[in-house]
C-alpha cells in the first residue's frame, strides 16, 4: 500500500509512516481490511517520491519491476541488495530534477542504463556517463540479453544526479 498523499510505502499500517495520513478509508475503499492481510512479496509497480525530503526504498520482500523513483530537490536511496533480484529483467524508472538518486546494485545483475541527461550526471562506480550538458544514454553491456538477472534503468536527470553503487 502506498500513501495517496505522499506516496510512501505503508504496509499493514493504520497511518502513513511518512506523513501520518489515516489509511483506513483507503483500505476500506479497496475492500481490504488492515488486520489479517497477508504479508509477502508485493508485485511490481508503484512509485517513490522525494520532494524536498529523503526516501528510502529496498527490494526486501517486494518486486520492484515497473517502479518509479522521483527526486525533486530531494534524495531517494534504493538498495537492491536486500533481497535477490528475480531472474529475467527488472525495469526501474528514475527521475532526478535538482535531486539525487543513489542506487545500490547487486554484483550479479547486468545493468542497462538508458535515458537523458540535461545538465545532469549519471555516475557508475565513479565514472560518468554523458557530458553533463545534454546527453542521451544507451549503455547496454555485451551479453545483457543472455544474463540471468538483468536490471534496466530508464534514467532522466535534469540538474540532478543518479549514482550507481555496488
Amino acid at each position: 500500500m502506498f500513501c495517496p498523499k505522499c506516496g510512501a510505502e505503508s504496509l499493514n499500517a493504520k497511518f502513513c509512516r511518512a506523513c501520518g495520513t489515516n489509511l483506513e478509508p483507503v483500505m476500506g475503499a479497496l475492500g481490504e481490511p488492515l488486520a489479517g492481510r497477508p504479508v509477502g512479496v508485493q508485485r511490481g509497480g508503484g512509485s517513490t517520491l522525494a520532494i524536498f525530503n529523503s526516501q528510502e526504498l529496498s527490494n526486501a520482500g517486494r518486486d520492484l519491476n515497473g517502479h518509479s523513483a522521483v527526486a525533486v530537490f530531494g534524495t531517494v536511496a534504493i538498495d537492491l541488495r536486500s533481497d535477490l533480484l528475480p531472474e529475467g529483467e527488472t525495469h526501474l524508472s528514475i527521475v532526478s530534477i535538482f535531486g539525487t538518486v543513489d542506487l545500490f546494485v547487486p554484483d550479479d545483475a547486468a545493468v542497462w542504463i538508458s535515458g537523458l541527461g540535461i545538465f545532469g550526471n549519471v555516475s557508475v562506480s565513479g565514472g560518468n556517463l554523458g557530458n553533463g550538458f545534454f546527453s542521451t544514454m544507451d549503455e547496454k553491456p555485451p551479453g545483457y540479453d543472455e544474463a540471468p538477472v538483468r536490471l534496466h534503468l530508464d534514467v532522466v536527470t535534469i540538474f540532478g544526479m543518479t549514482q550507481l553503487k555496488e
